[in-house]
């Protein structure tokens, strides 16, 4: 029988098998080699017998192909041979203890395939070197028997026995880099990379210890053969440099937050504790809320520097301490949100969420600020909140010719509208990062106010009275969000709606248009006015295209500019004013603070 491997792949046999073979020996020969094909799978990985296959592999086919030359050659030359009577008798007598040999043989490999699966099960077990030592003591047994049958059980079963046991030693060894550092032997390590995270972990460890690190201490690695269960895992390195700066260690907890160490303790319930009583200073009570920390946290038994075990209170102060402090900003003259806001490189959400009331009150001389201190552990918070919100009613003009011009009457009020809205709200900190809708639900419609109009042109003044709803005014700009409030800062008598360039704005209420300012100088840069009668007037400043001439009647809601920030403007927004008899009112109570068409 001839046993090779195929080149182009590692795990392919090809066996020849004798034409008499029988079914026995073939099945025998199939357990055979799944069995060196498994040793084979565990064995590959190891370099060594790499090296050793590829040039074993080599020399075997420079062979194979030397013999198949040699035997064309004799059989292109052999000589005519003629067998006597005498010669072919003695070739006859000679095929019975061939024949004889070869049973042997079979009985011999079928036991050795037979005792390779009972090795291989004792060894999961750890019984293997009981085996093997039985296997000895009965084949040196049966070398007292002078018999040729004995031979082919001992030296197929002691060629396997030899061939399980090398492959049972080399498949425990591997590479590995052996460290000494400052002197001492430090233990095996896989990769270099291992070793710098383990140091950087020591040096975290002894953090509250006076330790001078020895500047001329370079580690040095040697590649070595070892046994896999001598490799050290990175926080047994960790406790071997840690045993050699001679502290005092002791066995304990520590507290790890990003994978940074804050401190140990002999109590891992208590630090467990700590950690929950944190979480707990968020909680509002609500069952479905979720509370986590912004990093992962774990908790790691180890060697500890007696230095580094602090109690309770002083671990739950470093956990509170800030990481980067808070970083504030005074307003000078000229600044708005949206201009801090860009002064210091930041997303105006962002800058609104770090100062809530921000565009309603911005003083000359205010602190605002500009980035929060980051505690060494966040909290964050995810909750579902339901609450109300209250929807503008309309106004609906309706011409009567039967009364004068000039004649007004509400024949029926508005009221507003009650959405409830259901949302998730995150915040890390106590500070809301975002707001998700996850449904609304009208409790109440809004009722449209009914104003009858005298005359048959549309109402060119709107008396005083009329103002007295607040939902005369729709929100201009066809999106957007409030930048900046009323009197977000020193003499901004106005709403500031930011957006998109070129996004559409439209008159708030309908009216005459009494001034369409189409140039980029001056402070509003490109504006328009409309004068709704009765002393009102709204503005719309910063616009990148005006779309409407004075003295055009534009009803509410027509478009008559384009958003841009042309004049004294720092970013894209809409500057909307409301002027009752030339006193700025604050859009706020007219339009809300939200887009809402």
């Amino acid at each position: 029988m001839c046993l090779t491997r195929n080149s182009s792949d590692a795990n392919d046999e090809i066996v020849q098998d004798s034409p008499d073979m029988g079914e026995e020996t073939m099945a025998t020969k199939d357990r055979f080699l799944k069995l060196i094909s498994d040793s084979y799978e565990k064995f590959e990985t190891t370099k060594l017998y790499k090296y050793f296959y590829i040039t074993g592999i080599t020399l075997f086919r420079k062979a194979k192909r030397v013999k198949r030359r040699a035997i064309r050659f004799l059989l292109a030359h052999r000589p005519v041979v003629h067998l006597n009577d005498r010669q072919k008798r003695i070739m006859g007598r000679m095929q019975a203890p061939l024949l004889r040999a070869k049973e042997s043989f079979n009985e011999g490999f079928n036991w050795s395939v037979e005792f390779a699966e009972q090795y291989k099960a004792a060894a999961e077990k750890g019984e293997h070197g009981r085996l093997l030592g039985n296997t000895l003591k009965e084949g040196l047994k049966l070398c007292s028997d002078t018999t040729s049958k004995a031979f082919n059980y001992v030296a197929p079963a002691g060629g396997i026995a030899v061939l399980l046991l090398t492959i049972t030693v080399y498949n425990s060894l591997t590479f590995a880099l052996s460290v000494e550092y400052n002197g001492q032997f430090i233990g095996y390590v896989t990769s270099e990379s291992e070793f710098v995270a383990a140091n950087q972990k020591m040096r975290e460890r002894i953090v509250f210890e006076e330790f001078e690190y020895p500047e001329d201490a370079i580690p040095k690695y040697t590649l070595q053969i070892v046994s896999k269960s001598a490799v050290n895992t990175e926080e047994e390195i960790t406790d071997s440099l840690i045993a050699s700066t001679g502290s005092e260690l002791t066995d304990a907890y520590g507290l790890y937050v990003a994978d940074k160490f804050v401190g140990a303790s002999y109590d891992p319930g208590k630090i467990n504790s700590l950690l929950d009583s944190i979480k707990a200073e968020y909680s509002t009570g609500d069952p479905d809320e979720v509370i986590e920390f912004t990093d992962p946290v774990s908790i790691k038994e180890g060697l500890y520097p007696k230095t580094s075990i602090v109690n309770m209170a002083a671990l739950e102060e470093k956990l509170k301490e800030n990481e980067s402090e808070e970083q504030t900003y005074i307003v000078q003259a000229g600044d708005a949100p949206t201009v801090i806001a860009q002064k210091f490189d930041m997303l105006y959400a962002d800058f609104k969420a770090l100062n809530p009331n921000v565009e309603k009150s911005l003083l000359i001389g205010q602190e605002v600020l500009i980035e929060k201190a980051v505690p060494t552990l966040g909290v964050q918070v995810v909750r579902t909140e339901v609450y109300n919100e209250e929807v503008a009613f309309k106004i609906e003009h309706k011409q009567d010719p039967n009364f004068q011009q000039g004649y007004t009457k509400v024949t029926q009020m508005g009221e507003k509208g009650i959405t409830e809205i259901t949302a998730k709200v995150v915040y890390i900190d106590g500070i809301e990062q975002s707001r998700t809708i996850l449904s609304t639900n009208v409790i109440k419609e809004p009722v449209d106010e009914i104003m009858v109009v005298g005359g048959k042109a549309p109402l060119s003044q709107l008396p005083a009275s009329a103002m007295v709803s607040n939902s005369y005014f729709i929100w201009p700009v066809d999106g957007g969000y409030l930048s900046c409030g009323f009197y977000g800062y020193y003499g901004h008598g106005a709403m500031d709606i930011a957006g998109k360039q070129g996004m559409a704005i439209r008159a708030s209420a309908s009216g005459t248009v009494v001034a369409a300012y189409n140039y980029t100088n001056g402070a509003y840069g490109r504006y328009v006015v409309i004068d709704h009668g009765g002393g009102v007037q709204t503005l719309y400043a910063h616009n990148s295209q005006v779309y409407v001439q004075v003295g055009q009647w534009v009803e509410q809601g027509e478009l008559i500019a384009a958003m841009g920030s042309t004049g004294n403007s720092s970013g894209n927004h809409c500057h909307f004013e409301i002027r009752i008899n030339g006193v700025k009112k604050d859009p706020a109570g007219y339009i809300g603070t939200v887009y809402n068409r």
